[in-house]
C-alpha cells in the first residue's frame, strides 16, 4: 500500500513511500488521540486491495493491522466501537440534503444524530444562517491547520460528500505551514487535512476548476490534492459493498479534471471539463405485489378427464408378469443385453448374454427382496424350501460373470456434464414407460427420495433412508412414480433462465410438462417448502396447472399475514390469509397440530371444516381447518407412500458399480407400479405385495407358476 507524495529534489515527480515507513508510525504514535489520525486508518483499512500484499497471509494480517489502527480496541469497549460503526453506516446513508446538515454537529453516537434530525424535522435546528462559511478573518482562522476542526469518525465521513470550493480560498501561509510539515516529517501532516462545513453542494466541474486554479497557484502541492481528494472521494463511497470497482472509477474520473503538468490557463481552458457520473437506477420489471385479506377466486376449468388407459387395462385381465412386464419390456431388456455384451467385448471377454438369461438375474435380484442372505454366494449354498429355485435357474459363476459386466450405456458416446451418463438410456426408457401406463388422475405430489448408499456424500434429513443417492420424484398421491431424476449439483435440465425460480421451481416446472404431454388437464400438484415460490405458482398458473404448498417465510414476497409468534398466541385452528390481486394466489397460515404456511394457486379457505387435533397428547376437538389445509395433508404423501412400499422387499444384491444401486431402484419401483396397477385393475382379489413379487420372481427363475391364480 503506497502513498503519492512530493520529491525531495523533484517537486513534479512522485515518490512511492511504503506504509510501514518508520516515519508513519513515528507520526501514528505522535498523535494516537488525534481522530483525523483514526480517519485516515479508516481510510486506509477501507481502500486496501488484495494485490497491495504479497500473499493472501499478508492480506489478511495488513487488513487486522489497519482495523486495529482505526478501532483502537485497546481504548475503546465493544459497545464504541459498535457505536462507531453503527453511526459510520447511518452516516452514509443519509439523503445528500441531511448530510450537508449532519455536518456541522460533533456526532459521537447514533443517539445524536437521531436527536438532531428529529430537531431538524420540528425545526428546532439550527439555522441556515449558522451554517453559513465563514468568510474574512473567521475564515483565515477556519483555514490554520493548528485551528482545524477535529471532527469525529463517522462526521469526517460525511464531511467527504462535500465539495472541495473553498478550498481555493486557502491562503498561501496555510500551505507553507502544511508544506513545511511534509518536508519536516517526510510525510503529509495526515491530521491537518481540512475538512470545511458547507451548507449547500457544489457541482463536480466547479470543484474541479477550483482545484486545477489552486495547482497553478502552488504547485508543489499537487500530491497533496490527489491524496486529498482520493480520500474524500472515499469517504463518500458505499463501504458496505463488496466489490470497489466503481469506487475506483470515481476517483479516477474526478482526478482526470486536475491537470497535474505544467501546461498554460489556455490549454487547460480547451479542455474538456469532466461530467458527473450519471447513476443507472436499477428498474424492477418485477409488478409490486398487492395483498388484500379475501379469499381466492380461481378460473381453472373442473377436472372432467377419463383415464382409457386404465379402462383398456382392467379389459385386458394381466397377470402380474405381464404388468412388471409394461415397464421393464422387451425392449428395455434389449438395451441391457446389448449394452451388457458391447461393455463386455470392449474388455475382450466373450459374454454373449441372452434375454433370458438377464430376465433370470432379474429374477434373482427380486428373490432378494424377500429372501434374504448376509453373502450372495448363500443363495447357491443353503439349504430350505425353495433349496433349488436360483440353484436351478443360473450357476452361480455365470450369474457373477454377467452381474459384473451388467451395463446401461456405450462409454465412448458419454456426456460428461451428465453424472448419470451412464445411466441416461434406462432412464428415459423407464420415465417413458412410468408415464405411458400411469393412471390419469387430477392430484399429483413432487417431493424428495433417498436410494440407499452408504459411499455417497449426499445427505436428507426427514426420511427413513438418510445416506445415498437423492431423487426428485412425481407421483399420484397413492404413489405410483410418474416421473423421476437422479439429483446432481449441475443439472441437465434446461429451464426457462427468465424466470428465475431456482433448483426447486425448475424441477416442478419440469414434472408439469411431463404431466402435459398426456394432455392438458388442470392437473394439481403438491408439494413442500422446497419448491414453493409465488413466483412458481403464478408460472405454473400460466401453464393451466393448479398448484399447493407450504411455503418459507422468506418466500412470501412481503405479504403481511400474521407471524408465527404472534400466531402461537393464538387459539388452534386460528388462521389468516390475503390474495395477490395481480394473480390470484392465496397465502394463508394456519395453527393446527402447528404453525403451517401454505400457498396456492386453485384453492382457498372455504369451505371451512372442523377436525380434532392432538396437542402435547391431548386430543382437540373441532377446530378450524381452512380447505387448502386439507387438500395439502391429503394430497402431500405420495412420495412417502412409495418409499414405504418401496422399503418392505427392497433389492439386496449389490455389485462393485457405484450405479447398482439405482438399477436396483429402479426394478423396486417397477414392482411398485406394476403393484399399484394391481390392485386397480383387481379391486376385489389383490395380492398383496409380497405374493405379488414372488409371483414374478418365480417365473423369471424358469419355474412354471400358474398365473391366472
Amino acid at each position: 500500500m503506497y502513498e503519492a507524495l512530493p520529491g525531495s529534489e523533484n517537486e513534479d515527480s512522485l515518490m512511492n513511500v511504503k506504509v510501514e515507513d518508520p516515519t508513519w508510525e513515528q507520526a501514528y504514535h505522535s498523535q494516537e488521540g488525534s481522530s483525523h489520525t483514526q480517519e485516515l486508518c479508516r481510510l486506509r483499512f477501507r481502500q486496501f486491495c488484495y494485490q497491495e500484499a504479497h500473499g493472501p497471509r499478508e492480506a489478511l494480517f495488513q487488513l487486522r493491522e489497519l482495523c486495529h489502527q482505526w478501532l483502537r480496541p485497546e481504548m475503546h469497549t465493544k459497545e464504541q466501537i459498535l457505536e462507531l460503526l453503527v453511526l459510520e453506516q447511518f452516516l452514509t446513508i443519509l439523503p445528500k440534503e441531511l448530510q450537508a446538515w449532519m455536518q456541522m454537529y460533533r456526532l459521537q453516537s447514533g443517539e445524536e444524530a437521531v436527536t438532531v434530525l428529529e430537531n431538524l424535522a420540528t425545526g428546532h435546528g439550527d439555522t441556515e444562517q449558522q451554517m453559513l462559511v465563514k468568510t474574512g478573518e473567521e475564515t483565515d482562522q477556519a483555514f490554520a491547520p493548528e485551528e482545524w476542526p477535529r471532527l469525529s469518525l463517522a462526521q469526517s465521513n460525511v464531511c467527504g460528500n462535500s465539495t472541495q470550493e473553498d478550498i481555493s480560498l486557502m491562503k498561501q501561509d496555510s500551505f507553507e505551514e502544511l508544506e513545511q510539515g511534509v518536508k519536516t516529517s517526510g510525510i503529509p501532516n495526515r491530521d491537518c487535512a481540512p475538512i470545511i462545513p458547507y451548507s449547500t453542494a457544489v457541482p463536480i466541474e466547479k470543484t474541479v476548476s477550483n482545484l486545477n486554479t489552486l495547482k497553478d497557484r502552488h504547485p508543489p502541492r499537487d500530491s497533496w490534492a490527489r491524496m486529498h481528494i482520493a480520500s474524500l472521494q472515499y469517504a463518500a463511497g458505499d463501504i458496505t459493498r463488496k466489490g470497489r470497482k466503481k469506487d475506483k472509477a470515481r476517483v479516477s474520473e474526478l482526478l482526470q479534471g486536475l491537470a497535474f503538468s505544467d501546461d498554460s490557463d489556455v490549454e487547460e481552458d480547451n479542455e474538456p471539463e469532466v461530467q458527473p457520473v450519471q447513476k443507472k437506477l436499477k428498474v424492477s420489471s418485477v409488478p409490486e405485489k398487492t395483498w388484500t385479506k379475501r379469499d381466492i377466486k380461481p378460473n381453472f376449468p373442473s377436472w372432467s378427464a377419463l383415464d382409457s388407459g386404465l379402462l383398456n387395462l382392467k379389459s385386458e385381465k394381466l397377470n402380474p408378469v405381464e404388468l412388471f412386464e409394461l415397464f421393464f419390456d422387451d425392449e428395455t431388456f434389449n438395451l441391457i443385453v446389448n449394452e451388457t455384451n458391447n461393455y463386455a467385448s470392449q474388455k475382450n471377454v466373450n459374454l454373449e448374454v441372452t434375454v433370458q438369461e438377464m430376465r433370470c438375474v432379474f429374477g434373482v435380484l427380486l428373490w432378494s427382496g424377500f429372501v434374504r442372505r448376509p453373502r450372495r454366494g448363500m443363495y447357491w449354498e443353503i439349504s430350505d424350501a425353495d433349496q433349488n429355485l436360483v440353484r436351478d435357474a443360473i450357476r452361480r459363476d455365470r450369474f457373477e460373470l454377467i452381474f459384473s459386466y451388467l451395463h446401461f450405456a456405450d462409454n465412448s458416446h458419454l456426456d460428461q456434464k451428465d453424472k448419470f451418463s451412464k445411466l441416461r438410456p434406462l432412464i428415459k426408457q423407464m420415465n417413458k414407460n412410468f408415464l405411458l401406463y400411469a393412471p390419469l388422475e387430477e392430484y399429483y405430489c413432487f417431493d424428495k427420495s433417498m436410494c440407499e448408499c452408504f459411499d455417497s456424500d449426499q445427505f436428507l434429513n426427514g426420511k427413513s433412508l438418510r445416506i445415498g443417492y437423492k431423487i426428485w420424484c412425481g407421483t399420484t398421491t397413492q404413489g405410483y412414480l410418474v416421473w423421476f431424476e437422479p439429483y446432481q449439483e449441475d443439472s441437465t435440465m434446461e429451464a426457462d433462465k427468465d424466470l428465475d425460480l431456482g433448483l426447486g421451481g425448475n424441477l416442478v416446472m419440469n414434472f408439469a410438462d411431463v404431466l402435459l404431454e398426456r394432455g392438458q388437464y388442470p392437473y394439481h400438484l403438491c408439494f413442500d417448502s422446497f419448491f414453493t415460490s409465488v413466483k412458481l405458482m403464478s408460472a405454473l398458473k400460466k401453464k393451466g396447472v393448479r398448484a399447493t404448498g407450504s411455503i418459507r417465510d422468506n418466500r412470501t414476497d412481503k405479504c403481511p399475514l400474521m407471524t408465527a409468534e404472534n400466531m402461537k398466541k393464538m387459539k388452534r385452528g386460528y388462521f389468516d390469509f390475503r390474495v395477490e390481486e395481480n394473480d390470484e394466489i392465496i397465502l394463508c397460515r394456519w395453527h393446527g397440530d402447528g404453525i403451517i404456511s401454505l400457498c396456492s394457486n386453485a384453492v382457498g379457505i372455504e369451505p371451512v371444516s372442523e377436525i380434532s387435533c392432538v396437542a402435547d397428547g391431548v386430543e382437540i376437538p373441532q377446530i378450524s381447518q381452512p380447505s387448502i389445509v386439507k387438500l395439502y395433508e391429503e394430497c402431500r404423501k405420495g412420495v412417502a407412500k412409495m418409499d414405504q412400499i418401496i422399503s418392505k422387499y427392497r433389492v439386496r444384491l449389490k455389485s462393485k458399480k457405484w450405479y447398482s444401486i439405482l438399477v436396483s431402484y429402479m426394478v423396486d419401483v417397477a414392482m411398485n407400479n406394476a403393484w399399484h396397477l394391481h390392485r386397480i385393475c383387481n379391486p376385489g382379489s389383490s395380492l398383496d405385495l409380497l405374493d405379488f413379487r414372488r409371483c414374478v420372481a418365480h417365473f423369471y427363475l424358469g419355474h412354471n407358476v400358474n398365473l391366472s391364480d
